[in-house]
C-alpha cells in the first residue's frame, strides 16, 4: 500500500523544532564539569527522535549531522568521554545545522552544505577514539593479547527480537524498513518476515498487517539503545527481546521457538519499550508530576481563529437579541428576558473560554534569548547572565509574535551599549559580569514587559549632544524620561563606531513603532552607572476588548476603557479659551488640550457647549487629552473587526465593531486621534 506521507510533513516540521528547542535549552543550562545524566538522556532522546523521523519522512541528508551527534552524545552519557564547554559550544552549532535543514525541507530556505560538513567534522574529531580523556579510557587488562581477545570478543552480546505488530500498523504509518536499517548500523544483523496465513479471501483487508518479524542483533551496544529504536513502535505484548548465552564447545545456544512467549527471566523484554511511568523527570516530553493520556493536541492557528470568529458573531448575535428583547415589557415576557440573562452569561463565559485558547505564554519569546545572549556575550568578550521572569504570563498569540523583533533589539542594545566590558565593571566597584533581565507580568487588562539591564546606563549629555547634532528640538530644562525619549528618534544613535550587533542607526525608532502598532506603550527609566529599564506596556489581546461607547450627534464610537481616566461635566469657568479654536480645561490645577470628536470626525447635529455635554479625559501615551462627546452610553465588551480588510485605513481608529443593533461603530485609537487632532 503506497502511503502519501507528505500530509505528515507538519507534524514531524512542529515535534522536531520543538526536540530542538528543548535539546538547546539543555545545552545553555548544562554544567558542563557536572552534567545531570537525565538531561543527557534527554538530548540524546530528542537527537535520536528526529534522525528516526528524518529516516521515515524521507529527509537523509538530516540523518547526516543527527546520526553523528547522537553518537557522540551517547559517548557522553555512557562517561566514554567527559562533556567540555567547548563540546557544549559545537552541540549548539550542530542545532543550528539542523534547523537550517529543517527550515529546506519545510520552506525551501537554501541549506550552506559548508556548514553541514563543518559542524560533521568537528563532531567527528571529538567523538574520536582518541579525544577522550585519560580519566574516561578504559584501562587495558595487563595480560597477553589471547587474553585481551577474547575479552574484547566477549563484550559483543546476541539479542534475539521478536516483534508481532498489531494489525493497524500500516494505518498508523509506520514503516520498518528505517528500524531495519538502525538495526543493522549497531553489528551483525539478520531479520526473518513470517505472514499469518489468511484462510478466506472474503472481507480480506489490504491494509492490515499480517506480518511479523523475528531478528537477531550481534552488537556492542546496550540493551537500551535496542529498546529505543522502537521506542514509538511496540507496545507491551508486541515485542520481545531476550539475550542469547553465549555458545559454549559442543552447547548450542538457548532460543526460543517463534510461537513460544519470551520467559520473565528478567532478560527478556516483554513490557512497553517506552513506557511513560519509566521516562526519567525532566526529560523531555514529560514534566515532573504528568500522568496519565497527553494534555494537549496540535490544532491550526487558522482552525483557532475561525472559532474564534464564529464566537464573536455569536456575541453579535446575542447583543442583537438582548436590543430587541429591551424593548419588550420585562413583566409579560419574564421567561424571555430570564433565557437571555442567562445566555448573555453563557455567552461571556463562552467566549472567555474561546479567547484563552489564543493566549500563549510568553515563554514562546523568552526561550528564544538565553542563546542569543550566550553567543553575543561571547562576540563581545562579556560575562552576561540572563534572568528570566514570569514567562508563564499569557498573551495574545498575535501580539506575542510582534513582540519578537523588538525584544530583540532591545536585548543587543543592552548587550552592546548598556552591560561593560568586565574589567570596566571591576574598576567600577561592580561584579565582573553584568546581568539582563526579562520580566513579563500581567497588570489589569494590560501585560507589562521589561527589559532591564545593570550596565553603565543612559548618558544624558551624550543624548543630548547627538540630538543637537541631528537637529533635534531640545531645551536645557527638558526633565530625564524627555531625554530618554530622544533615543526613539529615527536614526539616532550614539554609538561611536557602527557595528554588526547595534548601534546601525536604526532600530529603537522601529521598536516604538510595532509597538504603537500593538496599541503598546513604552518607557525608558535609566539612571548613570547603575542600569537602565524599557518597559512596554501591551493589551492582553488583539480580538477583544472592554470599551465604553459613547455618543457624538447620530453616530456611535467605542472608547478603550483602559485609555480612559475619568468622565466629567465641565463648568463655564472650567473651560479657557487659546488663541483661536483652542480650549482647555481645569481639572484639579492642570489645563488639559479639549478635542471635539464631532470636528475630527465632521459629524452634523454634535452638542457645540462643553457645558451641556460630557469630557472624557483620556491617556495618548502619557499625555492626557480631553475628549468632548455627546452623551456615555455603556461599557460593552466588544469584538474587534479590521476595517482596513474590507474597506481602508481610517485614521484616529484602531478598528470597528458591531453592536447589537447591527449598527458599525468605530473604536477610537487616542494616540493616533490626538495626531489627526493636531494635524488638522
Amino acid at each position: 500500500m503506497n502511503v502519501d506521507l507528505s500530509q505528515f510533513y507538519q507534524v514531524f516540521f512542529d515535534e522536531s523544532a520543538e526536540h530542538l528547542a528543548e535539546m538547546e535549552r539543555i545545552f545553555l543550562a548544562i554544567d558542563p564539569a557536572n552534567p545531570d545524566d537525565e538531561e543527557l538522556n534527554a538530548v540524546f532522546r530528542a537527537a535520536h527522535s528526529i534522525k528516526g523521523g528524518a529516516g521515515t519522512f524521507g529527509f537523509p541528508d538530516m540523518t547526516v549531522v543527527t546520526h553523528t551527534l547522537e553518537t557522540l552524545l551517547d559517548r557522553v552519557r555512557h562517561h566514554e568521554i567527559a562533556l567540555t564547554g567547548e563540546m557544549v559550544d559545537i552541540f549548539l552549532q550542530a542545532g543550528d545545522a539542523i534547523s537550517m535543514q529543517l527550515a529546506g525541507h519545510r520552506d525551501g530556505s537554501a541549506v550552506d552544505q559548508q556548514v553541514i560538513e563543518h559542524v560533521c567534522e568537528q563532531l567527528s574529531t571529538i567523538s574520536a577514539p582518541d579525544a577522550a580523556s585519560p580519566a574516561s579510557r578504559p584501562v587495558q587488562p595487563t595480560a597477553n593479547a589471547t587474553y585481551q581477545q577474547q575479552t574484547e570478543t566477549a563484550s559483543i552480546s546476541t539479542y534475539r527480537i521478536v516483534f508481532t505488530p498489531p494489525a493497524d500498523l500500516y494505518n498508523r504509518m509506520v514503516r520498518m524498513e528505517p528500524i531495519f536499517e538502525e538495526l543493522s548500523t549497531m553489528g551483525d544483523f539478520a531479520v526473518t518476515g513470517k505472514i499469518e496465513p489468511q484462510q478466506e479471501l472474503d472481507g480480506y483487508d489490504p491494509t492490515r498487517c499480517l506480518m511479523g518479524w523475528e531478528m537477531t542483533l550481534s552488537t556492542e551496544r546496550p540493551l537500551e539503545e535496542i529498546r529505543e529504536v522502537f521506542m514509538f513502535v511496540a507496545d507491551e505484548d508486541e515485542l520481545g527481546i531476550e539475550k542469547l548465552a553465549p555458545a559454549a564447545p559442543g552447547v548450542a545456544a538457548v532460543a526460543l521457538k517463534p510461537s513460544e512467549p519470551p520467559p520473565d527471566n528478567g532478560t527478556v523484554m516483554g513490557r512497553r519499550l517506552y513506557d511513560k511511568h519509566e521516562t526519567a523527570p525532566g526529560a523531555y516530553g514529560r514534566r515532573s508530576g504528568e500522568t496519565g493520556e497527553a494534555s494537549s493536541i496540535r490544532v491550526g492557528v487558522a482552525k483557532v481563529d475561525q472559532l474564534i470568529n464564529q464566537m464573536g458573531e455569536l456575541v453579535i448575535t446575542q447583543a442583537m437579541l438582548a436590543q430587541s428583547a429591551h424593548q419588550l415589557d420585562p413583566v409579560q415576557h419574564e421567561n424571555l428576558h430570564r433565557a437571555l440573562s442567562l445566555l448573555e452569561r453563557n455567552t461571556r463565559d463562552l467566549q472567555e473560554s474561546v479567547m484563552s485558547i489564543r493566549m500563549m505564554p510568553i515563554n514562546f519569546i523568552f526561550s528564544r534569548f538565553p542563546r542569543l545572549v550566550h553567543d553575543l556575550a561571547e562576540k563581545l568578550g562579556k560575562q552576561v547572565e540572563l534572568k528570566l521572569v514570569g514567562e508563564t504570563t499569557e498573551l495574545d498569540k498575535g501580539l506575542v509574535e510582534k513582540l519578537a523583533d523588538p525584544l530583540t533589539h532591545l536585548v543587543r542594545n543592552s548587550l552592546d551599549h548598556g552591560i561593560e566590558l568586565p574589567e570596566a565593571r571591576v574598576t567600577a566597584g561592580k561584579p565582573a559580569g553584568g546581568t539582563i533581565t526579562l520580566k513579563a507580568a500581567q497588570q489589569g487588562g494590560r501585560v507589562v514587559v521589561e527589559v532591564a539591564d545593570d550596565g553603565a546606563g543612559l548618558n544624558r549629555e551624550r543624548i543630548l549632544a547627538k540630538a543637537v547634532q541631528n537637529g533635534l528640538p531640545i531645551s536645557d530644562n527638558m526633565s530625564d524620561e524627555e531625554v530618554w525619549q530622544l533615543i526613539f528618534a529615527p536614526g539616532f544613535s550614539t554609538a561611536d563606531q557602527v557595528t554588526d550587533v547595534s548601534g546601525r542607526g536604526v532600530g529603537m525608532d522601529v521598536v516604538l513603532r510595532n509597538v504603537h502598532a500593538m496599541g503598546g506603550r513604552v518607557n525608558v527609566f535609566s539612571s548613570h552607572g547603575m542600569g537602565s529599564r524599557v518597559v512596554i506596556s501591551l493589551p492582553l489581546t488583539l480580538a477583544i476588548l472592554d470599551g465604553l461607547s459613547v455618543r457624538v450627534g447620530g453616530e456611535t464610537f467605542i472608547v478603550p476603557l483602559n485609555s480612559i481616566i475619568e468622565s466629567l461635566q465641565p463648568l463655564s469657568s472650567d473651560l479657557n479659551e487659546v488663541g483661536r479654536n483652542n480650549t482647555t480645561v481645569h481639572v484639579r490645577g492642570e489645563y488639559i488640550p479639549l478635542m471635539r470628536l464631532g470636528e475630527i470626525f465632521s459629524i452634523a447635529g454634535a452638542v457645540q457647549r462643553p457645558e451641556e455635554a460630557v469630557i472624557m479625559l483620556v491617556d495618548a501615551e502619557g499625555e492626557r487629552v480631553a475628549l468632548l462627546v455627546d452623551e456615555l452610553l455603556g461599557q460593552h465588551q466588544v469584538v474587534i473587526k479590521s476595517i482596513e480588510t474590507n474597506y481602508r485605513k481610517v485614521d484616529g481608529t484602531a478598528g470597528a465593531t458591531i453592536l447589537g443593533s447591527g449598527q458599525v461603530a468605530l473604536i477610537l485609537d487616542a494616540v493616533d486621534m490626538v495626531r489627526l487632532w493636531r494635524t488638522q
